[in-house]
This record gives structure tokens, C-alpha cells and sequence, in this order.
């Protein structure tokens, strides 16, 4: 029977207006998450170093900048894992709001840190504080959202449905881009004193937008189930390793290269394009704003196709695209044409990562059973991001600086993570397709 069905209908909304809200609420969430996240790592990639790390040399400089926007990533599991207990045993509204404040008030917390002409050593380490404190927020607050969305309404739509936050990460994306696009054009003495820290003041808006629409919504209809039939469990994480481990094992599987692929592709290429080849930072700005802006039409239709066609197939043609898009990004970009680079950054951004962003979330959501679903997600997505996302873009730059300046070896990380994606898929091709049709 569809738990859809069994659920208590005595909420404060109705049925259809609260999956709206709920839609809504994922959707903002993911834009105030990502836009932290996103405005971090470009302030990681453009202005960090010489604030928080000025006795380096300008290789070290970004070295060391991409170094904070990864420990953010430590903070991942640590908060993903807790708020994710509470989130399976109280339910997953309150765990939302908890987590999406937290990130607010890091992030403000950011525009007023002292620099290292200011405090010396201290600015660096508080900068990581606050990116860890940033990181525990965001560890279960993009997983909330997905399973927010897979646990309220029926099953039909379900591909498009979870999809829709990752409209929010890509709408995130575009803000924070666009807000230090034109932070950037100011003067760079301006730039560096005082400029840097508005992006970051200027979270507070989304901030009271998504509390506001969070406060509001009802729980998920799954959980309320869950609560009225007794299975609401003490340890849920240790339950989903101890039931479904093999889940477990196919869900790395599948999020470890995404992450990758996201890394490399919205934080390293910018540096890159920057530091490496000494273009203007306009140039990865616009490749960045213009590429995600188009994501945002993408994510809900690789969604709707995953309903039609099958997610296994989506991510296989993702796959496909990163594939491509690794062999050929590095010589397109050093062609200096402002066009090529956006086209190049389209193809990784707007095709690739965001086909892989729509299918992934409906993929992990439905391997877990619901009394464990958020700490299982969790689990998946958090430590891969600590150990592979949040260190990429530094493994990436250390990679290149070894070589000389070459970028092969980087292609072939590209290469090698697209296979590894495909290979899982491939390999639990007929247990995916079970959890796809129940």
C-alpha cells in the first residue's frame, strides 16, 4: 500500500498546497545553502589568499585559499550525521530549520572576520572555523531537501519532484556568482578592503526568505507513517549499516565522482583560468554565471526524463558528458576566446553536472527505507564530500603545479571518475531498476 495513503491527513495545510510550499522550501533552502557554498569557494578561488594568506607566493596563495573551502567539508559528516539522527527520530521540518540557520549565521559571520593584516594568524584559523560551522549546516540540509520532497506525494512524479531542489542550488549558484561578478569590477584596493564582505551580508535576505517558507510546512507524509506504526528506530544510522550496507556501498558509488565532477568543474577550472592561465576573473565569472543560469531549466527536465526514460539511463548519459567534457575542457579553455569558455563551461556545467544533479538525488532516496532514509543519505553524501569534493580542487592545483603547468593529469582524473560513475550504475544495473519501480 502507498504509505502516501496511510499517512494522518489532519496537518495544518492541505495535501497539494503544502507539497507546493514544500517544493518552495526545498528550493530556497538549496539557494541559501549553495549560495554560501558557492560565494565561499569564489572567494577561496579570487580573494582569500592574498587577505588570509599574504606572505605566500601566488601558487601557495591558492593552494592555501582552496585549503579552507575544503575544510568546510570536515564539517559535513560531523553535522550531517547529527542532524540527520535527530531528523530520522523527531522528525525532518525541525532538523531543516536548525541547519539552514546555522548556515546563515556562519556565512554572516564571514563578512566579519578580520584579515591577517589586522589579527595575523588568527584570521586564517577563524576563517576555517567558520567554514566548519558553514560545513555542519550544509551536511544534512541538501539531504533534508531531497528526501523532504521524495517523502511528500506520490511516486509518479517523484524523478521531477526531488529534482526541484537542485533548481535552488544551481538559482544559489547564479546569485552568489552574479553578486561577486560585480563585487569584482570594483577598484582592487576597494575589492580587497571592503567589498569582499557585502556578497556575504547580503545572505541575510535568503536567509529570512527560507526560514520564513520552513516555519511553515508540514512534516513529510512518510515519516508521519513511520511515527504512527511504531518504526521509528534509536541508532538509525546503525540500522541502515547494519540492513542495507550494500546500498550503502552502490551509493558512493554514485555521489563520490559528482562530487568530483562538481569540484573540478564550479571551483578548480576558476582558478585555474585565473591563476594558471592569468585570465581576467570576468572570464571564469561569466562561464560560471551563464552555465548555471541554464542548469536551472536543465535539472527539471534530466528530472522529468528520469520518470519517462529511467534515471540508470540519465546518469549513464551524464556520465557520457563528463567523459567529453574532460578530454576537451583544458585545450578549449586555453584558447583565450571568451565564447569558447563559456561554450566549454555550458557543456561540463549546464549538461553534465546538472543531468548528474537531477538523477542523483531520486537515485540515493530511493535505496533506503524511510526509518533510516536521512542518516542513510547522509552517510553517503557527507563523508565522500569531506574526502573527496572538499580536497579536489587543491589535489587538482597540486597536480597541475607537479607537471610543469600541463593539465593531463587532471584530464585523466576526469576520465577515470566518469568511468568509476558509469561502472556503478552498470554493475547494480538490475538492483537499481527494483528500487526505480517500487
Amino acid at each position: 500500500m502507498n504509505v502516501s495513503q496511510t499517512a494522518p491527513t489532519d496537518a495544518p495545510l492541505g495535501r497539494d498546497k503544502n507539497i507546493r510550499r514544500t517544493a518552495w522550501a526545498g528550493i530556497i533552502g538549496s539557494v541559501v545553502e549553495y549560495y554560501d557554498f558557492t560565494l565561499f569557494g569564489l572567494a577561496a578561488a579570487l580573494v582569500f589568499g592574498p587577505l588570509f594568506f599574504p606572505d605566500a607566493d601566488p601558487a601557495t596563495q591558492i593552494i592555501s585559499s582552496l585549503l579552507t573551502f575544503a575544510i568546510g567539508y570536515l564539517g559535513r559528516p560531523i553535522g550531517g550525521i547529527l542532524f540527520s539522527h535527530f531528523g530520522d527520530r523527531i522528525g525532518r521540518k525541525p532538523m531543516l530549520v536548525t541547519t539552514l540557520m546555522l548556515m546563515g549565521v556562519a556565512t554572516l559571520a564571514i563578512g566579519l572576520l578580520p584579515t591577517y593584516a589586522q589579527v595575523g594568524l588568527w584570521a586564517p584559523v577563524l576563517l576555517a572555523l567558520c567554514r566548519i560551522l558553514q560545513g555542519m549546516g550544509a551536511g544534512a540540509e541538501y539531504v533534508g531537501s531531497l528526501v523532504m520532497m521524495a517523502e511528500s506525494g506520490d511516486r509518479t512524479r517523484l524523478g521531477l519532484r526531488v529534482a526541484l531542489p537542485g533548481m535552488g542550488v544551481f538559482g544559489g549558484i547564479v546569485i552568489a556568482t552574479g553578486v561577486f561578478a560585480l563585487i569584482s569590477l570594483l577598484p582592487q584596493d576597494a575589492l580587497l578592503s571592503w567589498g569582499w564582505r557585502v556578497p556575504f551580508f547580503a545572505s541575510i535576505v535568503t536567509l529570512g526568505i527560507g526560514m520564513w517558507i520552513r516555519t511553515g510546512i508540514n512534516e513529510t507524509e512518510e515519516f508521519l507513517a513511520v511515527k504512527a506504526t511504531g518504526r521509528v528506530v534509536r541508532f538509525p544510522l546503525a540500522e541502515a549499516v547494519r540492513h542495507q550496507w550494500r546500498e550503502i556501498l552502490i551509493g558512493f558509488g554514485v555521489n563520490g565522482p559528482y562530487l568530483a565532477f562538481s569540484s573540478l568543474t564550479q571551483v578548480y577550472l576558476l582558478s585555474y583560468l585565473t591563476g594558471t592561465l592569468g585570465y581576467p576573473a570576468s572570464f571564469g565569472l561569466v562561464a560560471n554565471l551563464v552555465s548555471s543560469a541554464l542548469a536551472i531549466g536543465i535539472v527539471p527536465l534530466a528530472g522529468h526524463l528520469g520518470d519517462r526514460l529511467g534515471r540508470r539511463r540519465v546518469w549513464l548519459f551524464g556520465c557520457g558528458v563528463f567523459a567529453i567534457f574532460g578530454s576537451l575542457a583544458f585545450p578549449l579553455l586555453a584558447t583565450g576566446s571568451e565564447l569558447v569558455i563559456v561554450l566549454t563551461m555550458v557543456l561540463g556545467i549546464s549538461l553534465g553536472l546538472a543531468t548528474l544533479y537531477a538523477t542523483q538525488g531520486a537515485i540515493l532516496t530511493a535505496l533506503f527505507d524511510p526509518q533510516y532514509r536521512l542518516s542513510a543519505v547522509v552517510l553517503v553524501r557527507e563523508p565522500t564530500a569531506a574526502l573527496i569534493a572538499g580536497p579536489t580542487p587543491a589535489f587538482a592545483a597540486w597536480l597541475v603545479l607537479t607537471a610543469g603547468g600541463s593539465a593531463w593529469p587532471v584530464t585523466i582524473f576526469f576520465l577515470v571518475t566518469a568511468l568509476v560513475a558509469a561502472g556503478t550504475v552498470l554493475f547494480a544495473w538490475k538492483q537499481l531498476g527494483r528500487v526505480e519501480s517500487r
